[in-house]
């Protein structure tokens, strides 16, 4: 099965083990950023957040096994896009990866 893989436990994904991929969105991450959408994509169940860069990034929606929504963010890569829009509407086990 497809892998989207994380960095620790994250809030958004509600302990839920895999999702379908729904769409891909495009947009840049920069100082005109809501802090909203920096803290749902960012803060971990222990409360630490993980850093994005200002960049352009793929907003992957996905549909957990929970039926609840939730999206990432991920770094704009042409092989990765290519990557997850040829998988939408595929199912993707989320491996929790934990940093040290």
């Amino acid at each position: 099965m497809r892998e989207i893989k994380f960095s620790g436990e994250y809030i958004k994904l509600h302990n839920q083990t895999s999702a379908t991929l729904i769409q891909v969105n495009f947009t840049q991450i920069d100082k005109d950023t809501p802090q909203e959408l920096i803290d749902y994509d960012t803060t971990r169940l222990d409360g630490s957040k993980y850093l994005l860069e200002d960049n352009y990034y793929m907003q992957l929606i996905f549909l957990g096994n929970l039926v609840i929504p939730f999206s990432t963010l991920r770094k704009m890569r042409y092989e990765k896009m290519k990557y997850y829009v040829s998988n939408i509407n595929k199912e993707f086990e989320i491996k929790i990866i934990e940093v040290k």
